[in-house]
C-alpha cells in the first residue's frame, strides 16, 4: 500500500509539473500557421502565422502576426474587378472592447503583399478577409469573423 501510495504522488507531482512548464513552452514553440482564409466569393484570400508570447508573471502577451493577402479577381476594374482586403480587430487583456488594429489592402490579381504587426496585451484577435473597390474604397463580399487567437484558451 506505501508503495502505491508514493506512486500516485510521483505520478501527481510529475503532472502538476507538466502542467505548469506549459505556458513555458508554449512560448518556446515557433510560430503557428493559420489559413488560407477567403472572401465570401473567394476572390481574396490571407494566410500567415502568429506567434503569442507572454511576460514572466504572465500579466501581459505580445501577439505577433505575419502574413500574405491575396489579389485573386481577375476581372478588369472596368468589368467590376476588386482588389483583397483584410481588416484586423483586438480586445485587450482588460477592457475587452473591440477596436480594430489594422487593415490592409492588396490590387494586383496573382500576387501577394506581405505584412507583420505585433500588439500587446491582447485578449482576443479576429479579422475578416474581404474585396474594396479601388476608387471608392466600399468594402465588400467579406467572409466571416476568424477568431485567430483568445487568451482564455490558453
Amino acid at each position: 500500500m506505501k508503495r502505491m501510495t508514493r506512486a500516485m504522488v510521483a505520478l501527481a507531482a510529475g503532472t502538476a509539473a507538466a502542467v505548469l512548464a506549459l505556458p513555458a513552452a508554449a512560448n518556446a514553440n515557433p510560430a503557428n500557421e493559420w489559413g488560407p482564409y477567403y472572401s465570401h466569393n473567394d476572390l481574396a484570400r490571407v494566410k500567415g502565422t502568429i506567434d503569442i508570447t507572454w511576460n514572466q508573471p504572465q500579466t501581459n502577451n505580445l501577439v505577433q502576426v505575419t502574413g500574405q493577402l491575396w489579389d485573386d479577381d481577375s476581372r478588369y476594374y472596368k468589368h467590376g474587378g476588386k482588389c483583397a482586403y483584410v481588416k484586423f480587430q483586438v480586445s485587450n487583456l482588460y477592457s475587452h472592447h473591440w477596436y480594430t488594429t489594422k487593415k490592409y489592402t492588396h490590387c494586383g490579381y496573382g500576387t501577394a503583399k506581405h505584412f507583420a504587426f505585433g500588439k500587446k496585451g491582447v485578449s482576443s484577435l479576429r479579422f475578416k478577409v474581404c474585396q474594396i473597390h479601388h476608387k471608392t474604397k466600399h468594402v465588400s463580399s467579406c467572409g466571416d469573423w476568424n477568431y485567430l487567437y483568445t487568451a482564455e484558451n490558453e
